[in-house]
């Protein structure tokens, strides 16, 4: 857990101050920071050393100033992984640890933890990328629905019978027609963006310089590593957050506001859905309807027709495979893929002209997953335009028809590079395009 209110640094330092409290182990024989932790209080100054340091030893990079309230989930997610890397803990648990990590960082993220497993420490790894367990792991355990289903070691069993295992039955890949990326080249736009800068929670660029278009049949993948401005990017074009210069056009209008944008057709899953995407305490009929079209739709004179609130919520619940299908529950009641799936169904039943969709399988299982990919690229083939913003470059690759990767604020094409994963890695952390030339020719 974080204390939202505190920085980067001071986490880090409340979770090495309980180490030194807790009596465990030093946190490192030989790690410059062991005789900060014999101390009974610390300046923040220490704190941001310490911080630094550790980003530097794991490979990390994150702002140790920041507010923690200020960052993306991946960046806290970041946090977390230093935090727990931070006091060589003998038995360490990591939950989707590599979401946030671009493949090259995630190969040293893997170096890092084979040396702890070789120095004796025990390393839970929790994950949904199959690829990444079976390269991982000694051993393997399936659970389903809280039961253990599985347990063997790994490379018993293949990717697609880990799946398998996984959902309990067999998995299909996901069907996707012909690439649109050419016969849209001269259709219309659906959203310009032209030379955007938009400023991020400290004042610093967050989005430099942009200029991008979307048109209608296809999905524009952005590919990168969280925390390169890819919320602020879409919390702009949405309404949310205002852009220092530049402009932004849905279907030839510059509509000002949150509420300007929906108006004009415009859908979002943003990257939280617990946060941004659900009430929680709400029931699942009124989050269902929490969009204004949908209130609209089911009231007369300005008030809700409860029948036809409930008969509409009823449909989407059907139409989406929501689970439980009871519309009075809360919405924390729901795992975190039924929860996503109330955000589909409320902004896709829309039949928006423009979907932006942040992170939108994240945290989910491989059904789960299969199910939103399936829906947006149903948006693609109905000829709407979706805008695909994502850390997870197996499901960009996926999807789009186009791709861009969006690296330290700055948008680059590379639909050429989609086949080359080292190439696309070297653009997501930031490499130049002459030091991508220079890779390619290796």
């Amino acid at each position: 857990m974080l204390v939202e209110n505190l920085t980067v640094a001071e986490n880090i330092a409340l979770s090495l101050g309980q180490l030194r409290r807790s009596t465990a182990r030093d946190a490192s024989e030989n790690g410059s920071y062991k005789k900060w932790l014999r101390k009974f209080r610390f300046k923040k100054e220490d704190a941001i050393r310490i911080t630094e340091e550790l980003c530097a030893q794991f490979g990390l990079v994150v702002d140790p100033t920041a507010l923690v309230r200020t960052l993306s989930v991946g960046l806290k997610q970041r946090v977390e992984i230093l935090k727990a890397l931070a006091v060589d803990a003998r038995i360490l648990i990591l939950d989707e640890p590599t979401a946030v990590l671009s493949p090259q960082e995630v190969e040293g993220f893997f170096t890092i933890l084979r040396k702890l497993q070789a120095d004796g420490s025990a390393i839970i790894f929790i994950s949904h990328k199959m690829k990444e367990v079976l390269s991982i792991s000694d051993r393997i355990t399936v659970l389903r629905r809280g039961k253990k289903v599985y347990l063997g070691k790994t490379g018993e069993l293949t990717t697609r019978e880990l799946a398998r295992e996984m959902i309990g039955e067999e998995v299909n890949e996901v069907e996707r027609s012909g690439d649109a990326a050419l016969e849209n080249e001269t259709s219309d736009n659906v959203l310009q963006l032209s030379n955007l800068t938009v400023l991020g929670s400290r004042n610093e660029i967050a989005v430099s310089d942009v200029s991008m278009a979307t048109h209608r049949g296809e999905i524009v993948g952005i590919a990168g590593v969280d925390g390169n401005g890819q919320r602020e990017l879409a919390e702009a074009i949405m309404g949310l957050r205002h852009s220092e210069s530049g402009t932004i056009s849905i279907l030839d209008t510059d509509p000002k506001g949150t509420k300007a944008v929906r108006q004009r057709g415009v859908g979002y899953i943003p990257e939280d859905r617990q946060t941004t995407g659900v009430i929680a305490s709400f029931s699942v009929t009124e989050n269902l309807l929490l969009n204004v079209t949908h209130l609209e739709r089911t009231a007369h004179w300005n008030i809700l027709n409860q029948k036809r609130k409930q008969n509409t919520a009823q449909q989407l619940i059907a139409d989406y495979d929501i689970r439980p299908p009871i519309g009075g529950i809360p919405a924390a009641a729901l795992s975190g893929g039924n929860q996503q799936k109330i955000v589909l169904a409320r902004e896709i039943s829309l039949h928006p002209d423009l979907l932006i969709a942040v992170n939108p399988t994240r945290g989910l299982d491989v059904n789960a997953a299969r199910y939103v990919h399936e829906n947006l690229l149903a948006q693609r083939d109905e000829k709407k335009s979706v805008l695909l913003i994502s850390t997870e470059l197996d499901e960009v690759l996926l999807l789009s028809d186009r791709l861009f990767v969006m690296s330290r604020g700055k948008l680059i094409e590379a639909t050429a590079q989609r086949n080359d994963i080292e190439a696309l890695g070297l653009l997501m952390t930031g490499e130049t395009h002459k030091d991508l030339s220079d890779s390619l020719k290796i």
